[in-house]
């Protein structure tokens, strides 16, 4: 199974998890664009960087 991602739009900014490669523990980073209220969110399929 690969690796992947969600991302998690809030009132607070967004989130990003990435699990482990057992998806048995993750990673969270953000909130990112903090104090924006974020509801749709896309991650870029060519650049894994790139909300």
């Amino acid at each position: 199974m690969t690796g992947g991602r969600v991302l998690v739009g809030t009132r607070k900014g967004a989130l990003i998890l990435t699990p482990d490669a057992m998806r048995e523990r993750w990673n969270i980073t953000g909130p990112h664009f903090a104090g924006w209220e974020i509801h749709p969110l896309k991650g870029s399929r060519a650049d894994l960087n790139r909300l």
